[in-house]
């Protein structure tokens, strides 16, 4: 047998006080605590014992595993606000702090050796296999925050506000860092002279500008850390081994932010849009750090590396017909990003010199198609590096590539990699459609993108590299491979087995897709009828996902993941 149990439990208190005009006092404090228990038991007489089955000369078998953790977080909020209008000026004030810690505990043991599939209490195991392991995690974070949000006639928009954040999870140095954001606004349709016409009934500007901030790491990788010798005793105790540099300097990973945007409201917000430009530097990118392993440990966490991400996002909604009985609107949204890496550390340079080793001393593998990151400044964190081929010399069936310095060579090195594609689309987003008549609905919404770049890994390992002596392959490593002098053919002479195809641009594609992502039909039971027997609501649901897609790289043979449908019909039913 296996199952798991698990309980939450939860707790909240709260104040709020007006304790004078325009003054209030509010504050919450909560816990939670959540306790689990998995158990998994295999009987003695389990095929699954197929080492340890029970016989003359072995009078035990079987396994029983236990696992229990358990969690106490707890949250509290303090928060001091005035509130005033005065002649069209509204003014929000506001002060206070937050205070958050989480603890979680968990343990896991394995028991040996049982008698019979009835006595599976840990009191009839033969033996602890093994010894029990432990494990805890502590977090703590303090806040403390500021904040002005102002309007005057609804018309002119104002916000700014501040904090100063404290994580246990960083460095002794660096637990504390600032962070702000001021943000300006105006409703132009609020002016009287706008009110005055009935085509725009939404037009408002805002920009803003802040740092931001976050913990993503797991706790304790600021703090260097041991791991103790509990198999080994010593005349003085226990012994213990380095287990983890800490990094007492580790800060946060900030970004800064500009936001621009507008919002478009037509025929009394019936066609609305809503554009906006970011533009997002972060800098003190955490990430591991390569060492020497002469250290006894491979790598650690630090500050290294500065991003750059900008671009545009656009959203449009538009309800062409809203009468009693129809009502059919449409919605399409698009996103463009542009990624550049501005700054790298010694330790990423090192890293990428360690991939252009990785494929030189893997140069006789036969069967990989792998494509390993690497990070370079001006490059981007979804850029993909190879070498640039100049395609199939139809003279010898071997593959072509330019270098860096413009000559060619047959000869790959990945000293010579470059940026071959990107796999970030120069756009995508969604598009569809809801159309109701009476009681009956159809939403439907479609997925596409394009731009990007893919690596087409299967055309790798099953056309160029197939394994023709061990497996059937596809009939394009006969009929599209070099042959003879003069063929002009995509892949390399069927007779050159002598290493792998290492990253090339010949196998990157443009990677564009549209898709009809999920379809729902939909019927609501008659009002009249849900009155009568006392329901709020019945409503029957008809759905599929992926019922279609087309694509620029064949789903069938040029990815590494099948295509699949799904359908699905659900009942919704709420009583009065």
């Amino acid at each position: 047998f296996s199952g798991s149990k698990y309980e939450e439990l939860i707790d909240n208190f709260g104040v709020n006080w007006m304790f004078a005009e325009h003054f209030q006092l509010k504050g919450d404090f909560s816990v939670t605590r959540r306790f689990s228990t998995t158990e998994r038991f295999v009987d003695p007489k389990s095929l699954q014992n197929k080492n340890e089955s029970l016989s003359v000369n072995n009078m035990s078998s079987g396994s029983y595993n236990l696992s229990k953790s358990e969690e106490l977080s707890w949250n509290t909020n303090i928060l001091f606000a005035y509130n005033q209008m005065v002649n069209g000026h509204n003014i929000n004030l506001t002060a206070g702090m937050n205070i958050k810690a989480n603890k979680s505990e968990g343990s896991s043991s394995q028991y040996k050796g049982f008698p019979s599939g009835s006595l599976n209490s840990i009191n009839y195991a033969e033996e602890i296999y093994e010894k029990p392991t432990a494990n805890e995690r502590l977090s703590r974070m303090v806040g403390f925050l500021a904040g002005l949000n102002y309007t005057y006639n609804n018309i002119y928009l104002l916000d700014a506000s501040c904090r100063f954040d404290g994580s246990s999870d960083f460095g002794k140095d660096k637990k504390f860092a600032p962070f702000w954001s001021a943000g300006l606004g105006i409703n132009i349709h609020n002016y009287e002279f706008m009110k005055q016409q009935g085509v725009l009934s939404t037009l408002k500007l805002r920009a803003s500008y802040g740092a931001t901030g976050k913990v993503n790491f797991p706790p304790y990788v600021a703090k260097t850390t041991y791991k103790v010798l509990t198999e080994e005793w010593y005349r003085t105790g226990f012994g213990a081994l380095l287990k983890a540099l800490g990094n007492p300097a580790l800060s946060w990973e900030k970004t800064k932010t500009f936001d621009a945007g507008f919002q478009l409201g037509f025929m009394h917000d019936r066609l609305f849009i809503t554009g906006s430009w970011y533009h997002k530097k972060t800098t003190g990118l955490i990430t591991t750090v390569a060492i020497p392993t002469s250290s006894g440990f491979n790598d650690y966490y630090d500050n290294m590396g500065n991003v750059l991400n900008k671009g545009i996002e656009l959203d449009v909604k538009y309800e062409i017909v809203r009468c009693q009985d129809w009502n059919f609107s449409v919605y399409g949204n698009m996103s463009h990003n542009k990624n550049e890496i501005l700054a790298i550390s010694e330790a990423l340079k090192r890293y990428n010199d360690r991939v252009n080793q990785y494929y030189q001393r893997n140069s006789n593998l036969k069967s990989s198609s792998e494509i390993l990151t690497k990070y370079e400044e001006g490059g981007s964190n979804t850029a993909k590096y190879g070498m640039k081929s100049l395609g199939i010399d139809p003279a010898n069936g071997k593959e072509m590539f330019l270098k860096k310095d413009g000559t060619i060579t047959y000869t790959w090195s990945g000293d010579e990699m470059v940026i071959i594609g990107d796999t970030e689309p120069d756009a995508q987003g969604s598009f569809g459609f809801n159309v109701r008549y009476k009681n009956l609905s159809l939403f439907a919404s479609f997925m596409y993108k394009f731009g990007g770049d893919a690596y087409n890994s299967t055309l790798v390992t099953k056309v160029e590299n197939a394994k023709i002596y061990e497996e059937n392959v596809d009939k394009r490593v006969l009929k599209q491979r070099w042959q003879k002098p003069g063929d002009n053919a995509k892949y390399k002479d069927i007779r050159n087995q002598d290493g792998y195809t290492k990253p090339t641009s010949r196998f990157m594609q443009k990677d564009n897709e549209l898709s009809l992502n999920s379809i729902t039909l939909g019927y609501d039971l008659d009002s009249k009828f849900l009155r009568k027997y006392k329901f709020g609501l019945v409503r029957f649901e008809l759905g599929a996902n992926e019922l279609f897609r087309i694509s620029t790289i064949k789903q069938e043979r040029g990815t590494e993941f099948p295509y699949a449908h799904s359908y699905n019909f659900s009942i919704k039913v709420n009583f009065n």
